[in-house]
């Protein structure tokens, strides 16, 4: 992820996935904070990580506008 950001390559983070997964991971460790978990996960996004309300509608505009979409997982 560094070689390739150092590139100039661009990540978008889904905010509604990164918020459900806040939640899970909450349920997961008995927390009620899942906010806090989620605060947590954006301040350590990776390098030229943004994060984006809908991933999808980020990737949709992205191949408008001639950007090519990885999707890993």
């Amino acid at each position: 992820i560094d070689t390739v950001a150092k590139r100039g390559v661009h990540f978008a983070i889904c905010q509604m996935a990164t918020r459900r997964i806040a939640g899970q991971i909450a349920k997961s460790i008995g927390s009620t904070a899942p906010d806090a978990i989620f605060d947590e996960l954006v301040a350590n996004i990776v390098p030229n990580g943004r994060m984006v309300t809908a991933g999808v509608i980020a990737v949709t505009r992205a191949q408008e506008y001639g950007y090519t979409v990885l999707i890993a997982s």
